[in-house]
């Protein structure tokens, strides 16, 4: 069972699976892209992360950011 405080994530190179803990409520979604700025509310956390698949270990970034929600985008 995962825990409420982490999402499961995969390596964009490999697709190794792996957990990612969530930095705080705020920033409670991750993606593998950079979110559009109009999107998001505040600001974005980026965290850099190296596989940890022996075979790949290519570095990548995580962004964390609150989705801007649906009514506000009207």
């Amino acid at each position: 069972m995962i825990a409420a405080d982490k999402v499961t994530l995969e390596c964009p190179s490999c697709h190794w699976v792996f957990e990612a803990k969530i930095p705080d409520k705020r920033h409670s979604v991750a993606s593998l892209e950079e979110p559009q700025k109009s999107k998001i509310v505040g600001d974005t956390i980026e965290e850099n992360h190296v596989c940890r698949n022996p075979k790949c270990k290519k570095s990548f970034t995580v962004y964390w950011f609150e989705p801007l929600q649906f009514f506000h985008r009207m």
